[in-house]
């Protein structure tokens, strides 16, 4: 059964058709800036899965001078999936209305989290920074 998403205002609506790959908490200046709390959480899933049904056109992009593109609604600026240069689909965790069937796996760019911030207790690994590639095709074989 697919999972479902929206956005706040319920204009823009999508379909994800195949399972995720990995949910991710990042605690990176962009992520909490961009999802106005202690850290951004994402599903990450192959963009082949990412089914539009409403609102595309209402969804706009920023590419910052450095770093991700993020994507949101125009208008209720909630924070919506793109496309990654991988053809990966990110997720914001957030805006699912539907269980993905999957749990958040670790928490990544711990080192710059925000200073006000403390880390759940919740036993998922942790780094400073971006984990290693041996940890995502560790965590890809399941």
């Amino acid at each position: 059964m697919p999972c479902q998403g929206s956005c706040l205002c319920g204009q823009v609506r999508f379909e994800l058709h195949q399972p995720g790959i990995v949910i991710n908490h990042c605690h990176c200046s962009r992520c909490r800036k961009a999802s106005g709390a202690a850290w951004g959480s994402f599903l990450h899933v192959p963009g082949s899965a990412l089914v539009w049904l409403e609102g595309e056109a209402l969804v706009q992009g920023y590419q910052p001078k450095e770093g991700s593109a993020r994507a949101f609604c125009r208008i209720c600026g909630s924070c919506m999936p793109l496309l990654d240069e991988d053809g990966l689909a990110i997720v914001p965790a957030g805006s699912l209305d539907d269980d993905p069937g999957l749990r958040p796996a670790v928490h990544i760019f711990c080192g710059s989290r925000a200073a006000w911030a403390t880390l759940p207790d919740d036993g998922l690994p942790r780094f400073e920074a971006s984990p290693p590639d041996s940890f995502w095709q560790d965590l890809a074989k399941g």
